[in-house]
């Protein structure tokens, strides 16, 4: 062989051990996280190994009482001979000495905690059961010489077995005055199983009771989703190619573990029928996710087995017959199908191995690896169904099509490996053409910014040509008309050229960079003014709110309120003989209010005739979108009162 060969065998030997050692790392990961959640807690608080036990029957008349009518028969916590000492966790069959049809409560009394641990003033506490399973929850605790309900699960008994207890106690310092107990209702003739019960500060099990509700539901869905739409995918690819078969079972076997995992984070039915239904569904395709993933690797078997493989689709779809949910059907125990699908799994799982070692083909070796962790996931899951595993640990078996989907993209990668090519080959085309109109876009994008610069500085240079024509232009033009016709003293010249500059100000002080900002604009306008307003005699009071930016302050706006406020002082310099205006600007519900208030002589608005200045300041509102009101008494002053809105509003 050739030294190249040498290195490209070497290298390809080296990425396949390195894809097993990623399986390898995903189980583990998976491993690590169930296992820190449930040592979790235990770092927050110490659980109680012993509790007291009280198997309450629930005859005829019972089953119709309420739950508080049931607790209040339920004994105190301090009677010993009536509470039996019973040690946590509990599985299998419960204790209780009853009939086979008589239904009954088991209540687990938790001693009181340390009142020193949970002595801080404020702190809240909670009570956290990571898993119960086998019956309907209540929780109750003992508050004023009787016993109280606090948390009634009985509409979530179904789902309770893979969902934690979670119940706000209330405050620490009450918490440590109280007993508390936990029960379970079932059949006398069902067991039920239950985890040690944390009680504790809420900051420290909080923790523990998130992270154990996201591996045990959100968890399993995302992992089954993602597996589903990487299915949806390679059906999608299958219809345009039907000879690749191997993205139709991949596909199949992602609908497969979707069914089976739906019972981890879905609502089951609440009729028995329909609930004994689904549990047959989620039961049967867990075999025929055995049977799919075998049918996946003899795509990579050189020399595959039909007898083989017609069997086992035999055996599953006896299976899957034989556990339905009617009358007379002989695996009716949902143990006894996972006990026949463990034993056939691990029949398959050798056959597998073996093929791959004498194939040695690499994909076929992924599979049979991601085969083994998900039976090894399956039976630590059978472990904690039958009871031989703590109840605080988590279902592993939702997380294995993490592992499965790593094994199968990797195997069918190496199928479209050819047909990827081509794809790249044609998004090489796509992408130099894709270039080649960006490069067009852009240019044509940067001409378009140009002609808009040079529309945006048109448009301004008109409105500032408007302006200037409409206010300085106009007195200038008056001015100079009276000055021609001899009718202008030097003061009435020195008048009209002030209010020709006080104009040319306005403008320059519209366009100063204010961010939207009403206040700083009328900031502006009162420095300019201050020592004028001063000259007059006149004391200016200034009052401001914090006010938000106003979208709509332009530069024309801004032009517009600042000519309609300078009107204003103006008419108090002329008319008012005041000695103090005051200028406030407030926030009201829908917009800011500017007023302007004078101690001069005032008018009566009713006896005056509206001149065109009023008019114009009338005017000038209306454009803004806003309202002028004038309100005025004689001898009382007057107050002009501005009315702009956040949001800019059409003239009426």
């Amino acid at each position: 062989m050739r030294p190249a060969s040498w290195a490209s065998s070497a290298t390809e030997l080296r990425a396949g051990w390195a894809r097993q050692l990623l399986l390898l790392g995903v189980a583990l990961l998976i491993l690590l996280a169930a296992g820190w959640v449930v040592e979790l807690p235990r770092r927050a608080a110490a659980p109680p190994e012993l509790v007291g036990l009280y198997v309450q029957p629930l005859g005829a008349a019972q089953a119709q009482a309420g739950t508080q009518a049931l607790l209040n028969r339920l004994p105190a916590p301090g009677s010993a001979p009536t509470w039996q000492p019973q040690h946590l966790p509990l599985t299998g069959p419960a204790p209780g000495g009853l009939a086979a049809d008589e239904r009954a409560i088991w209540w687990h009394l938790l001693p009181a905690p340390e009142a020193s641990a949970l002595s801080a003033p404020g702190r809240r506490c909670a009570l956290y059961v990571p898993r119960v399973s086998g019956g309907a929850v209540l929780v109750a605790g003992w508050r004023e010489g009787r016993w109280s309900l606090q948390w009634d699960g009985t509409d979530l008994w179904r789902e309770q077995w893979n969902r934690p207890v979670w119940v706000d106690v209330g405050t620490c310092s009450q918490a440590a005055l109280t007993r508390w107990v936990v029960g379970v209702a079932h059949p006398a003739d069902h067991g039920h199983r239950i985890s040690r019960v944390y009680l504790g500060p809420t900051e420290a099990l909080l923790p523990a009771y998130e992270a154990r509700t996201q591996l045990q539901q959100s968890g399993a869905q995302v992992g089954s989703l993602a597996f589903l739409a990487l299915g949806v995918i390679a059906l999608v690819y299958w219809l345009g190619r039907p000879r690749e078969s191997s993205f139709l079972v991949f596909a199949l076997t992602s609908v497969a573990w979707t069914l089976r995992n739906l019972h981890y984070y879905a609502t089951l039915p609440r009729q028995p029928e329909a609930l004994a239904w689904f549990w047959w569904m989620t039961n049967a395709s867990l075999a025929w996710v055995m049977a799919l993933m075998y049918l996946f690797a003899l795509h990579f078997d050189p020399q595959p087995s039909p007898r083989l493989t017609r069997a086992l689709v035999a055996f599953v779809l006896g299976v899957s017959l034989l556990s339905m949910p009617l009358a007379g059907m002989p695996l009716n125990s949902l143990l006894a199908v996972h006990l026949i699908n463990a034993v056939v799994a691990s029949a398959v799982g050798v056959l597998l191995t073996l093929r791959t070692l004498r194939t040695g083909g690499e994909e076929l070796r992924h599979i049979t690896l991601a085969f083994w962790l998900t039976e090894a996931f399956g039976l630590h899951d059978l472990l904690l169904v039958t009871g031989a595993i703590a109840p605080s640990s988590i279902y592993l078996l939702p997380y294995a099509s993490l592992v499965v989907l790593l094994a199968f993209l990797y195997a069918a990668q190496r199928r479209y490996v050819q047909a990827t090519r081509q794809a790249a080959e044609a998004q090489q085309r796509l992408e130099e053409q894709l270039a080649r109109r960006e490069e067009e876009l852009r240019q044509n994008h940067e001409r378009l910014r140009s002609v808009e610069r040079e529309q945006a500085l048109l448009l301004e240079r008109q409105r500032l040509v408007r302006d200037m024509h409409d206010g300085l232009g106009s007195n200038l033009m008056s001015a100079l008309v009276l000055a021609e016709q001899g009718r202008l003293s030097r003061d009435a010249v020195t008048g009209l050229l002030r209010e020709c500059l006080d104009d040319l100000r306005l403008v320059i002080d519209s366009l100063e960079p204010i961010g939207n900002d009403l206040v700083t604009l009328l900031a502006l306008l009162r420095h300019r003014l201050a020592r004028r307003l001063e000259a007059a005699g006149l004391n200016l009071v200034w009052a401001v709110d914090d006010l938000p930016p106003l979208d709509w302050l332009t530069p024309p706006e801004a032009l517009q309120v600042l000519r309609i406020v300078q009107e204003v002082l103006n008419n108090v310099l002329r008319h008012a003989h005041a000695r103090q205006v005051r200028i406030a600007i407030s926030r009201q519900p829908e917009g800011v209010r500017v007023a302007i208030e004078d101690d001069g002589i005032g008018f009566d608005p009713a006896l005056t005739m509206p001149g065109r200045g009023l008019r114009h300041l009338r005017e000038r509102a209306a454009r803004l979108g806003g309202r002028l009101r004038i309100d005025s008494r004689p001898g009382l002053g007057t107050c002009v009162q501005l009315d702009l809105a956040f949001q800019r509003k059409a003239p009426a």
